[in-house]
């Protein structure tokens, strides 16, 4: 299975301005010439959604898909490993390797691992990259309880098992309130008062901007980490550009 990257506009040649903010070179003026007063968020049962992200006026590009047997393995994992904490850098090959010894046998990780290593290879189709970055944790507790954006330029994010993460459209979100802007103690800071909190369902795959994507300086998407327990905890995927 493989991402069909063809939706991209040729356009606006923002792949390079990414790469070129990723080597640590200045970004292209021309690629933020035509920033939105606000930006939108995608959502298809197909993968090529994912490829929308390099839309001007979308924040988020979320392909909605069912696990299936990953939901039961996801499951065996939560058991056998409960404090699992997999943080891992190289390609999708490597990343096989490595999750074939580390993970615990049980039905299901074959297919399991498949499909972390097909994320991981249409992450990097999608932003050209040769390694990415992935973190696969047991998550007992909210990693990011307050709404935040992430000082980077995009993130691949999937739940296995458990609540999905929580996210605000642009439209609901006051940003001045966020992070030392907020009360310390209020978790909804950040949140318009008549706004709405939505959240990615179990097995959804969402990339998202953050504050260094080159057309939405200092405009990525708001969302934080969901409520988990010690009795309802998460299996949850983050991969990262490196």
């Amino acid at each position: 299975m493989s991402l069909n990257l063809q939706k991209i506009p040729q356009s606006v040649d923002l792949k390079d301005a990414v790469l070129t903010l990723i080597d640590g070179g200045s970004v292209n003026e021309n690629a933020t010439d035509k920033i939105p007063s606000l930006f939108g968020v995608v959502k298809s049962t197909h993968q090529d959604v994912l490829a929308d992200i390099y839309q001007n006026n979308i924040s988020m590009a979320i392909w909605q898909r069912q696990l299936g047997i990953l939901s039961r393995y996801a499951q065996s994992v939560l058991i056998l490993t409960p404090n699992l904490t997999l943080k891992l850098q190289g390609d999708s090959q490597y990343m096989v390797a490595l999750m074939a010894r580390l993970l615990p046998d049980a039905p299901g990780k074959k297919e399991f691992i498949e499909d972390v290593s097909l994320l991981t290879d249409m992450f990097a189709c999608l932003f050209d990259l040769k390694e990415v970055g992935l973190r696969l944790s047991v998550l007992s507790s909210a990693m990011c309880p307050r709404f935040h954006v992430d000082k980077i330029p995009c993130r691949l994010v999937s739940t296995y098992i458990g609540a999905g993460s929580e996210w605000l459209h642009d439209a609901h979100v006051v940003r001045d309130k966020l992070g030392r802007g907020g009360h310390i103690k209020d978790y909804n800071s950040g949140l318009h008062e008549q706004g709405r909190i939505n959240q990615l369902n179990v097995g959804d795959v969402a990339v998202m901007k953050g504050d260094e994507w080159p057309t939405s300086l200092g405009r990525g998407v708001v969302h934080r980490s969901p409520s988990a327990s010690a009795e309802d905890k998460r299996l949850f995927l983050s991969l990262d550009i490196i």
